[in-house]
């Protein structure tokens, strides 16, 4: 009994040691756990600083403040109203410099982050975003920036009676904007849409107290004195010469280091390389392709220059628009015929001269997921040109060498911008191989800013022009017929009830693959309907004087509030 009794005690000892061993061992796991769970804490600690250093509240950018950056525009903006303006060259100046918006792009990974806001959120269901603004943020003149002037943004731009079609075009969706307090502002969804956040965040923010009108005529009437929240504030505009934006010195975030941005117009492509030759103008961006590929070729202008070429989602696409209103465009087979006698191939080798572009068959990203690389472009085919030509009823009837139907004669206007060298080339190579198939084409040069109110008027047959493209592009402003006339940007009049379907669809689909797939097939119509004949996309090019360092490449593109100039070789004071 006693040794079985002794027996039971050891084993009951030993029991007890194991489970306080693993008592012990739970103990340093839960430690350990802790130490993880404390060590994610921190790296988050430390990824919300990176976010607060990128936004620009802990850390300045790198190098010697001062100098100035020459920036050489390829034609005049006609407005720096922020909310009335769509041109290229006008968000050059404006865009970032002067006006900012509630949300950005981050550069490399393409995730909204917030800029005058500092939170934002979107409900489960998609339909309610809320933007808390920062605390610090002020426009330029020193007023804080409130939920009013975000209201007032918001209601200026979507005013029909205000210059806006493109944008507003773009928050038909928003149902209503709600105050919640002084920086809390509610943007509630009448249904979902995909950009929700990157339109509504994206909105320019303007100042009420400025901005603040009795009539929208006079709203569209103001084109300068342009005042934001942003780095820079508007110095001058001298009307053919040049604009000058000056340092922010009340500025709440991250203070750019170049003193001063002057944007010199000059409307002539030789003109602008000499000026850059000449230490004239500091920076050209896209520059025409014919001049990257020869400067760059160049050792002289090399060692003194940068010659950046990247590709990023807003490399846009070179076009041929037809129009048609006209009767020489109504027939679909007829704008398919333009394109195959256009040898788009040629151009691409020896206009452009730049073995990076590509001839692309849609209106989206050549490189991103909405884009359906399965669609091959059409080729160079005159003889199927004739055959379409002559299935549509444009026949030469009188033996003049020139097609006609009913009476009319196949002779159309190509309108282009007057003095741009890759315009005139492609027009003289389209009214060539145009005449070779019994069609006159008549060259329409125009000053750009009679040329784009022209575009937005419809008052051509053909024109040429470039699109920007986008990180998740939105073809409905352009493309779907509610967007003809009234200055909207469906500029050719295309309107296929199909396509109208699925570009309807797809805002309201936030699946990323079903809603590529729904443009998928909007991009097989276009390319059946020819609507544009759609030349070539490149990537983005620029040059860059060599003073300048900190010159980095995004996925984004590239980003001048990063550049600076050591204080040795520093131009201007």
């Amino acid at each position: 009994m006693n040794r079985r009794s002794a027996l039971f005690s050891a084993i009951l000892v030993m029991l007890l040691l194991v489970i306080i061993l693993l008592q012990i061992l739970s103990m340093i796991q839960s430690d350990r756990l802790y130490e993880r769970l404390n060590r994610i804490a921190g790296v988050s600690k430390n990824l919300e600083m990176t976010t607060e250093e990128k936004m620009g509240i802990k850390n300045e950018y790198p190098g010697d403040d001062g100098d100035w950056l020459v920036w050489c525009l390829e034609s005049e903006p006609s407005n720096l109203n922020p909310i009335t303006s769509t041109e290229a060259v006008s968000n050059y100046v404006i865009s970032g410099n002067i006006f900012e918006s509630l949300v950005e792009y981050d550069e490399d990974t393409f995730e909204h982050r917030p800029l005058l806001a500092k939170s934002f959120s979107i409900s489960q269901d998609g339909l309610q975003l809320d933007f808390i603004l920062r605390d610090d943020i002020t426009f330029s003149d020193g007023q804080p920036v409130t939920a009013d002037d975000v209201i007032f943004s918001y209601e200026t731009t979507v005013n029909p009676a205000i210059d806006a079609l493109s944008t507003a075009t773009y928050l038909q969706d928003v149902d209503h904007v709600e105050k919640i307090n002084n920086k809390h502002v509610r943007f509630t969804m009448k249904r979902v849409y995909f950009k929700s956040l990157a339109i509504c965040g994206g909105i320019p923010i303007i100042p009420e107290h400025i901005y603040k009108f009795n009539t929208p005529d006079e709203f569209n009437k103001r084109i300068s004195n342009p005042v934001g929240s942003g780095p820079y504030i508007f110095e001058k505009w001298d009307v053919g010469r040049e604009i000058v934006i000056s340092k922010n010195l009340k500025y709440w975030g991250k203070m750019p280091n170049v003193d001063k941005i002057k944007f010199r117009i000059i409307t002539n492509d030789a003109a602008a390389i000499q000026a850059l030759r000449a230490g004239q103008v500091d920076f050209i961006q896209q520059p025409s392709p014919e001049q990257f590929y020869e400067m760059s070729q160049d050792r002289e202008f090399t060692e003194k220059n940068y010659c950046l070429s990247y590709w990023h989602p807003g490399s846009g696409f070179f076009w041929i628009g037809w129009n048609q209103d006209r009767p020489f465009f109504k027939d679909k087979r007829v704008r398919l015929a333009m394109t195959h006698i256009i040898d788009r191939e040629k151009i691409i080798k020896y206009i452009l001269k730049n073995p990076k572009a590509m001839i692309p068959t849609g209106n989206f990203y050549i490189h991103g997921p909405q884009y359906d690389s399965a669609i091959k472009p059409w080729p160079y085919d005159p003889e199927r040109a004739k055959e379409l030509l002559d299935e549509a009823g444009w026949k030469d009837t009188n033996g003049n060498g020139i097609r006609d139907t009913d009476g009319v004669e196949f002779r159309f206007k190509y309108q282009i911008v007057s003095s741009t060298s890759i315009h005139e080339q492609m027009a003289k190579l389209v009214k060539d191989e145009a005449a070779k198939v019994g069609i006159e084409v008549v060259i329409d040069p125009y000053e750009w800013s009679v040329f784009v109110n022209r575009v937005y008027d419809r008052k051509f047959d053909a024109v040429n022009l470039s699109t920007v493209g986008g990180l998740a592009g939105d073809p409905y402003q352009s493309w779907h017929s509610s967007q003809i006339g009234n200055r909207g940007s469906n500029h050719v009049g295309f309107n296929v009830p199909e396509a109208d379907k699925l570009m309807e669809e797809a805002r309201v689909t936030i699946d990323d693959e079903k809603r590529n797939k729904l443009y998928h097939q909007f991009h097989r119509i276009l390319h059946e309907e020819q609507p544009y004949t759609f030349i070539y996309t490149r990537p983005g090019e620029a040059f860059l004087n060599k003073r300048f360092e900190n010159v980095k490449t995004h996925l984004l593109g590239i980003n001048h509030f990063e550049w600076y100039v050591p204080k040795e070789r520093q131009r201007y004071k």
